[in-house]
């Protein structure tokens, strides 16, 4: 009876041990939640005095006026609209490039590069929508200011002018650019290799060769006879150079991805931080040292278990 009881008790005694270590566990999250949640607010804070000072220091400054309002808004409208023509001129190279080696060289991107192609596209047609919506939003204040300054009304309006046929004609291109795109992305997808699948095969297969070709000799007189030119050949190689360099930074490992996507979500389940690790070391130091002098085995000393050893995702 004697050894029933106290069996009863050391079982007793386990259990609260382990409920106290859970609810410890418990606290260390709920501290971990507490000092994120204190961050953010900080940075919050922050984030509203910078804000608030900026907006202090740009009212305190000497406004020039509605010519200088249009001064700087030519500027920044020029420099957006080179910006996403450089864009635009990128795009073109890109996806033509994509679809010589579809059509031509019958050799299919790869998916993360394909995937690539398409957010540029999207970000391409984001800043073309932007730079709209700015141009409707300044033209009735620049109207405004032309009747006021009537010996800049031909100009200005010359160039607004100029600005919105070139906003046409980038997004005329950028039509172009997507209506090709789709083209080759309906090719790929009838191929059975879609932007999410991988291609089964990649190797190289030549055309037939045309009437009258005899093979390399005729390669051979073809070179002889060709003229050269430096200026296209130095062109071509920069092109090549500049796509391969796109394609290398487009190379990316999936399980790195996926561990960025992972951690970037939150998707780790919270043991309590730094503190509740320090927590459990300490124990068990102190419980190592109590084995050490009493002679008996961590595991009989009731040794917790890491934070991290079982809440840790698979």
């Amino acid at each position: 009876m004697l050894s029933d009881y106290s069996s009863r008790v050391v079982t007793d005694l386990k259990t609260q041990f382990d409920e106290v270590q859970n609810l410890r566990r418990d606290l260390g999250i709920l501290r971990q939640l507490y000092t994120e949640f204190m961050k953010q607010t900080k940075e919050s804070l922050g984030t509203l005095r910078s804000q608030t000072q900026s907006v202090k220091q740009l009212a305190n400054t000497n406004v020039g006026g509605a010519r200088g309002y249009i001064d700087s808004g030519k500027k920044r409208l020029d420099t957006r609209s080179q910006n996403v023509l450089t864009d635009v001129e990128k795009l073109q190279d890109t996806v033509e490039s994509v679809k010589d080696d579809v059509l031509k060289r019958n050799i299919t991107p790869k998916v993360q590069y394909f995937k690539n192609v398409k957010k540029d596209i999207d970000s391409v047609a984001s800043e073309l929508e932007s730079l709209k919506e700015h141009i409707q939003t300044i033209k009735p204040m620049w109207k405004k200011t032309w009747e006021e300054e009537l010996q800049n009304i031909v100009e200005e309006q010359q160039f607004l002018s100029h600005q919105e046929e070139f906003l046409s004609d980038l997004l005329e291109d950028h039509k172009a650019v997507v209506e090709v795109y789709g083209h080759v992305e309906k090719l790929i997808s009838l191929r059975g290799t879609g932007p999410n699948r991988m291609p089964r095969n990649r190797s190289f297969r030549p055309p037939p060769p045309e009437e009258g070709h005899t093979g390399l000799s005729t390669v051979m007189l073809e070179i002889r006879g060709a003229a050269v030119d430096p200026d296209k050949r130095m062109k071509a190689i920069e092109t090549n150079q500049k796509n391969r360099e796109k394609e290398l930074a487009s190379r990316s490992d999936d399980l790195q991805v996926e561990l960025s996507e992972f951690v970037g979500g939150k998707k780790l389940k919270m043991t309590g931080g730094a503190d509740e690790a320090e927590r459990v070391r300490q124990r068990r130091n102190e419980l190592t040292m109590k084995a050490m002098f009493n002679g008996t085995g961590l595991a009989s000393a009731g040794e917790p278990q890491s934070p991290g050893s079982q809440d840790l995702p698979s």
